[in-house]
């Protein structure tokens, strides 16, 4: 369960920080 967690956490960063560069650029 907590692997889940942390690989449905590490997507929501990546999406967070894809769309804050993109925003950005």
């Amino acid at each position: 369960m907590n692997s889940i967690i942390y690989i449905v956490g590490l997507v929501v960063v990546v999406l967070a920080v894809l769309s804050f560069f993109g925003l950005r650029r």
